[in-house]
């Protein structure tokens, strides 16, 4: 029988996958299948006198990530999911997604093998532990410390909110205790709080602060504006399956009331406000507004009335390297912003680079939008910038991976993704061909997407024209190679759609392609107005008056390289 919310958590994922044909669930339990790797340790303030860890290990090619606290006395501690206990360890167990979908209704027989684990690791009793349970990723641990005087609280937290997020008061629950085993839903999410105060709290200061704890959580919900999963237009106040550790200090003077009156109480509540904005932050992509407003704009030429200021970024990616490309990205973002860019526009696959897929594989994509595409929706709507960005997709809902450019509205909102008609060779063999796309309408102007080799052809861009386009967006990987280059590609066919045609193409060298000498262009009328490249990257601006008038603007400190 499920006993809290957490362990609710397991019955509603056993529901969302189940296990291959024939496997049994709980052989993925089995100590053989698990290998356990490097421990981390954690700072945390002296006066807690609690260590922690983060223990890592790997069960069935999924990663699991135990964060463990351990006091050198039994500490009163209460436990949405344990009760009251003392406690001389807490845990919060975080296992990959995969692993829970796998295994299915052993989720919870995986959960206590994992406490029991931990107890027997540290060599202490089972009741001695208290433990939640996630599959958020550990390593986006929000760790929050507030002090005022001699009082220290810290509150580490792990949290997602995009697939079961709740608001108490309106959405429904399907689960009965005891009476069902199985439900239905979305993919659950989950926020755990572990609070722990330096001096002493009684059990009735333990559960009042079970109270301010979740007010600061559900505050947080409401400055991010995080949406019920359920209910359109509902405000979330928590996800269906949250969790709170809290753990009393040691230290004089004894508290019995940790409500938002008292000093201990506001820490807790600032503390859980801050915490879960990190950590969802880390997770899922939600930022406060303003969090990533960008600079001033230096001197640059200033741009007439009504124009808007397009930078094609010729960027060099990295192939496999996702987490400098996405660096790199976010940086040059930057810098065209301070440039005083209103439309962004990346090579190809810039997130990737090209020939990624023989040296990461494609497993790591996630599916659309990912956290890291709600990043870039935030750095948009702060910076009132149109984004279009080159990636690699998964399909939510079928499980397709797709060479995509991704187009994101100014005021943050990800309109959705263009998926390449035309992928290329054996260097795009892991994606399938995209259907025949739409236009987007990005800053109240209806833009049409093409990528790369789908201008070859002249229907792709016939189409976007016929549904009413005013403007081609094409990122591309596409170097100067003799006849498969792009040659007067891209003039015919803005010259066939009377449509001007962008292209944000790449440089750099892969091993197996050089793309240093690839252009990025401006054509219309069957003539390419301006041309770009870079072989070491740069940043390529013009001026558009959103009709027919363009104009190439250059920082002051730039150089034409071609």
């Amino acid at each position: 029988m499920l006993r809290s919310p957490t362990r609710a958590l397991y019955l509603l994922l056993a529901l969302l996958a189940t296990a291959p044909a024939g496997a049994d669930p709980a052989a993925l339990i089995p100590e053989a299948t698990a290998a356990e790797l490097p421990q981390a340790a954690l700072a945390l303030p002296a006066e807690l006198a609690a260590t922690a860890e983060i223990v890592r290990g790997e069960r069935d090619g999924g990663w699991e990530k135990t964060l463990v606290l351990r006091f050198p006395t039994a500490r009163r501690s209460l436990s949405t999911s344990d009760g009251l206990l003392e406690a001389q360890a807490v845990s919060n167990h975080a296992a990959h997604p995969r692993i829970w979908s796998a295994l299915g209704s052993a989720g919870q027989g995986y959960s206590d093998a994992m406490r029991e684990k931990t107890a027997q690791r540290l060599g202490l009793p089972l009741p001695a532990v208290a433990q939640m349970s996630t599959a958020a990723d550990m390593d986006k641990l929000a760790i929050v410390t507030r002090r005022h005087g001699p009082l220290i609280v810290t509150v580490l937290a792990t949290a997602g909110a995009r697939s079961n997020a709740q608001r108490t008061g309106v959405d429904s629950g399907s689960h009965i205790e005891g009476i069902d085993d199985a439900s239905q839903g979305k993919p659950a999410g989950t926020i755990n709080l572990l609070a722990l105060s330096n001096i002493e709290l009684n059990d009735a200061a333990l559960a009042r602060a079970l109270i301010t704890v979740t007010e600061g959580k559900t505050a947080a919900l409401q400055d991010l504006a995080v949406p019920s999963s359920y209910t359109p237009g509902a405000q979330a106040t928590g996800t269906g399956t949250d969790s709170i550790i809290v753990v009393s200090g040691t230290a004089a003077p004894r508290a019995s009331y940790t409500g938002g009156h008292s000093r201990i109480g506001e820490l807790l509540g600032k503390a859980a406000h801050a915490a879960v904005i990190e950590a969802l932050g880390k997770q899922n992509g939600f930022y406060l507004p303003g969090a990533h407003t960008y600079a001033d704009p230096p001197a640059m030429p200033a741009k007439a009335a009504g124009d808007r200021r397009l930078a094609l970024l010729h960027l060099n990616p990295i192939p496999g390297d996702i987490a400098g490309n996405r660096r790199r990205i976010e940086a040059a973002i930057r810098e065209a912003t301070r440039h005083g860019a209103d439309w962004i526009v990346t090579p190809e696959l810039a997130e990737t680079g090209y020939n990624f897929v023989s040296r990461i594989g494609t497993h790591w994509i996630a599916p659309f939008p990912d956290a890291w595409m709600h990043r870039l929706a935030a750095i948009a709507r702060d910076n009132r910038l149109a984004l279009f960005i080159g990636f690699a997709e998964r399909d939510r809902t079928k499980d397709t991976l797709h060479n995509s450019v991704a187009v994101i509205d100014r005021d943050g909102s990800i309109l959705g993704s263009y998926r390449k008609q035309h992928p290329v060779g054996s260097a795009e063999a892991w994606a399938l061909p995209g259907d025949l796309g739409g236009v987007f309408k990005v800053d109240g102007i209806n833009v049409g997407t093409l990528i790369c080799a789908d201008a070859w052809r002249p229907a792709p861009a016939a189409r976007l024209a016929q549904a009413g386009a005013r403007i081609l967006i094409s990122p591309a990987n596409w170097p100067p190679a003799g006849a498969d280059g792009p040659g007067e590609v891209w003039e015919k066919r803005s010259q066939e759609t009377r449509l001007p045609l962008l292209v944000a193409n790449r440089t750099g060298t892969e091993p197996e392609l050089d793309f240093s000498a690839g252009e990025s262009a401006v054509s219309l009328n069957g003539k390419r107005l301006f041309s770009f490249s870079a072989p070491n990257g740069g940043i390529f601006y013009v001026d558009w008056d959103g009709e027919r008038s363009f104009r190439e603007v250059r920082p002051p400190t730039s150089r034409k390289e071609k």
